[in-house]
């Protein structure tokens, strides 16, 4: 007998595309500020201020946006002209009015488990635009709804499965992220599932050794889903 009752689905580069957009920007910012002259790593520069501003700003399209203005100015020591900065706020806004592109299969995947599964939208970020992204995806009617989150961490997600009474056993989470879907998921004795994909922001992949020695399951797609959980038996769950 399946022991799984709920899954939780990642937003961002698991159900629709987002990174790519995000390094479509980084590319512009990085001309931009070589037009000023500026040598090294000018990615690099501005993903420092990005990790630095996350706890004030959080995640999304505002807060980088935020970190592109900050960095242009510490990159061009003060330099920057008024255009340019105008020019970032039009990269951000562009953002944030993207049309939603969502990734292969996601609503044969999410149709074919609605039925037997309750399936939720786990995803962190700014509220507002995560919430528009989710309405615009026209996925809305396959799940149950969607939880936003301040933080991917094991806390949070043992607040959501309180939440929806589910024990963690009985849970699974979908994710492209190592750090946010997986390990804090593990943490809590659910299960998962990792599905990579090929643009993954570099927070994201930063993780230090863990206490858990467990492997965990990856599928190249989400295609792949219903028939790895129709695979599952109580002695298989990972």
């Amino acid at each position: 007998m399946k022991t799984i009752s709920t899954i939780g689905f990642d937003a961002d580069d698991t159900l629709w595309e987002s990174e790519i957009f995000f390094s479509e920007v980084e590319k512009k910012f990085a001309q931009l500020i070589e037009s000023y002259g500026v040598e090294g790593d000018i990615g690099q520069e501005l993903y420092a201020t990005e990790k630095k501003n996350l706890a004030k700003f959080g995640y999304g399209v505002k807060s980088f946006t935020i970190s592109m203005v900050e960095s242009a100015h510490h990159l061009t020591r003060g330099d920057l002209r008024s255009a340019d900065t105008m020019q970032m706020v039009q990269w951000g806004k562009d953002l944030l009015e993207h049309p939603v592109r969502l990734l292969p299969n996601v609503k044969e995947v999410l149709t074919s488990l609605q039925d037997t599964y309750f399936v939720l939208v786990i995803t962190k970020g700014d509220p507002l635009h995560q919430l528009q992204k989710f309405e615009d995806s026209g996925l809305a009617h396959l799940v149950e709804g969607i939880e936003i989150l301040q933080e991917k961490d094991s806390a949070a997600y043992r607040t959501v499965l309180e939440k929806i009474a589910v024990m963690p056993e009985h849970f699974l989470m979908v994710g492209n992220s190592v750090r946010s879907d997986i390990l804090p998921v593990v943490e809590i004795g659910s299960h998962v599932v990792h599905i990579p994909h090929e643009t993954t922001w570099q927070h994201e992949t930063e993780y230090g050794e863990t206490v858990h020695d467990r492997t965990y399951p990856v599928l190249e797609s989400i295609a792949g889903l219903p028939d790895f959980l129709n695979s599952l038996d109580s002695s298989e769950l990972a």
